[in-house]
């Protein structure tokens, strides 16, 4: 293997973290791109941070330039390159090189299969990309990734929703025959109507569509307690307010006689009758809506069933007119889903959501639904993005406003983030989850994204490009193709 540079300190102190590397003449290194050294028999592995040319410059330059006399000498120039330490593998594991990495040690360019060994995970995986610019393939491991759920953001045309279909692809299609899947994809714009999905689905176990409206007809049964905590946090009730304090000596009572509990409008109006507060009995009432939302739907679906018996559940919102229904509908059918996977061993989904920022807003009366529908709502994604995943019921998300998402919904996604160009407004927020490595994502093509994550062996950045296998349903519905139908 021919080396492309040698580690060169200008400072003339070598440490083993930060390492300046002096490139050979012609050699050149792209921002994140993964170089080695090789000590004591080992590979360590660093990953370029910064890739400047060093041009010793006087003050007589500047006047040359100024004059338009001055002339480009490639002599003059040294290529570098300034690089963070990843670390060497042994057992499965990155670990780190703990002592100074010596000078003018050769610096060498893994192959493809030296980079696709260090970086792929043990576990069963799937290809959602390779890693710019080789061909080597970026591959995520499904046990850390279905445990931690992923966040995926970036502006619009970048490739978000395409990633999410590569995914969704590759559970259908990577995994093992005797592996069974099931997925829940919450479609508000009909962005996965697209053949293939519901092809690969077919193949795999089954699926199935339901357009909206429909009612989640799963009976919930939660313990007097568990339902008390629950409409307190939902309404935002202050334990010491009079509707909480009269609520939980209604729920007491019924534990006292070892009830457990349907979670619908009609338990939560038996419980509510049982107060002797005419007033306050009034007013609880009337926030039986933002629990259970205000119309009910003519068709009832049994989701969890659905999902047993099927790879891939498709609820399609696209034909729905107003925001309030599908985040009311959306939040049934994540809650219902959530108990069930608490109270049976053997139920767990993966719940894909797309331009999330609509469903857990920060802000939400500027969000398209009505300030009941996210009363109702956030709860649910906030617990989802928090206790979710350990409880079989990971969230993979989408956004293209990755600033405008509840911070908390964000924060807990992003043990897994993928970012694509995102605009100035969300950097700050991806900053905090990411790291100033953010910065880059700024300047990524279409379909590039930078991957920080547990789903790979390395917790460093990874510039990716994302397998296109299918394209969202929207991708040809632009107006000139419809001038010209």
């Amino acid at each position: 293997m021919k080396p492309i540079g040698r580690v060169l300190s200008m400072s003339g102190e070598y440490m083993h973290d930060r390492i300046e590397i002096t490139l050979f003449k012609g050699e050149r290194v792209y921002k994140g791109e993964y170089l080695y050294v090789e000590i004591d028999g080992r590979k360590i592995f660093l990953q370029v941070e910064l890739n400047p040319i060093r041009r010793p410059t006087s003050s007589y330059d500047d006047k040359l330039v100024r004059d338009g006399l001055a002339k480009r000498d490639m002599e003059r120039e040294t290529w570098k390159a300034l690089c963070w330490q990843v670390g060497y593998e042994e057992d499965g594991q990155i670990q780190p090189y703990l002592f100074p990495i010596p000078p003018l040690i050769d610096v060498y360019r893994p192959t493809p299969e030296e980079l696709k060994q260090f970086l792929s995970p043990s576990e069963l995986s799937i290809r959602v990309g390779t890693i710019y610019p080789t061909d080597t393939p970026l591959r995520l491991g499904l046990r850390t990734l279905l445990r931690q759920g992923l966040l995926d953001c970036g502006g619009v045309g970048t490739g978000k929703t395409t990633l999410l279909l590569t995914i969704l692809m590759g559970l259908l299609t990577q995994t093992p025959k005797d592996q069974p899947v099931h997925l829940l994809v919450i479609d508000w714009d009909g962005e996965f109507n697209v053949p293939g999905l519901a092809e690969a689905a077919k193949k795999k176990g089954g699926y199935v569509r339901i357009e909206a409206p429909f009612k989640v007809a799963r009976e919930v049964r939660i313990a007097p307690r568990e339902f008390y905590d629950k409409v307190r946090k939902m309404l935002g009730l202050s334990p010491h307010s009079k509707e909480a304090r009269a609520l939980y000596a209604v729920l007491m009572r019924r534990r006292e006689r070892n009830e457990t509990l349907i979670w619908d409008r009609e338990t939560y109006l038996d419980i509510i009758s049982d107060i002797d507060s005419s007033d306050i009995k009034s007013s609880l009432e009337e926030k039986a809506e933002v629990l259970f939302g205000e119309v009910e739907a003519d068709k009832t679906i049994d989701l969890i069933d659905l999902i047993m018996r099927n790879s891939l559940v498709h609820l399609d919102f696209s034909n729905v007119e107003g925001w309030d229904e599908i985040i009311f509908s959306t939040r049934d059918a994540l809650d219902v889903c959530y108990h069930e996977a608490r109270a049976n061993p053997r139920f767990g989904v993966a719940i894909f959501i797309d331009e999330v920022h609509n469903f857990a807003p920060q802000v939400p009366h500027e969000a398209p639904a009505s300030k009941e529908a996210y009363d109702a709502m956030l709860p649910v994604m906030k617990l989802l993005a928090t206790t979710g995943p350990r409880n079989k019921v990971p969230l993979v998300v989408a956004t293209q406003r990755l600033s405008e998402v509840d911070k908390v919904v964000s924060t807990q996604m992003g043990q897994n983030i993928f970012a694509f160009r995102v605009e100035d407004i969300d950097l700050e927020r991806l900053k905090g989850i990411m790291g100033e490595v953010a910065e880059a994502a700024r300047m990524l093509p279409r379909g590039h994204a930078i991957f920080k994550g547990h789903a790979i062996k390395v917790r460093t950045p990874v510039i990716s490009v994302i397998d296109r296998v299918l394209e969202p349903a929207s991708v040809r519905k632009d107006i000139l193709s419809a001038w010209r139908e």
